[in-house]
């Protein structure tokens, strides 16, 4: 199963960076205001690259402390749920609900 965390992981981790990159060109860049990730996908869209960096991070972890593959697995849904509230608890909040 470690490979199979390692590569959520890694998507995750190249979510989140892409998240930053597109986010930091449509702030900063004329014309590519369209590129915002946060206008585009909004919550739902945070809310799955912190699901994948939770699953990843929390099966590898547990994986290699020496937990067995059943622990591990409930780890890495355990890392899901904390990265989901993490995002809806601890998140920035939505233009739209501050304008209201």
């Amino acid at each position: 199963m470690i490979p199979v965390y390692a590569v959520v992981l890694v998507l995750g981790v190249v979510a989140l960076l892409g998240w930053l990159v597109f986010g930091l060109a449509a702030t900063s860049v004329d014309g590519k205001e369209g590129w915002n990730p946060e206008d585009r996908f909004g919550v739902s869209g945070r809310q799955v690259v912190a699901g994948l960096l939770g699953f990843g991070l929390g099966g590898m972890s547990a994986s290699f402390a020496g937990w067995a593959s059943g622990l591990a697995v409930l780890a890495a849904i355990g890392g899901v749920i904390v990265g989901l509230l993490s995002v809806r608890f601890l998140g920035v909040e939505d233009a739209d609900e501050d304008a209201g």
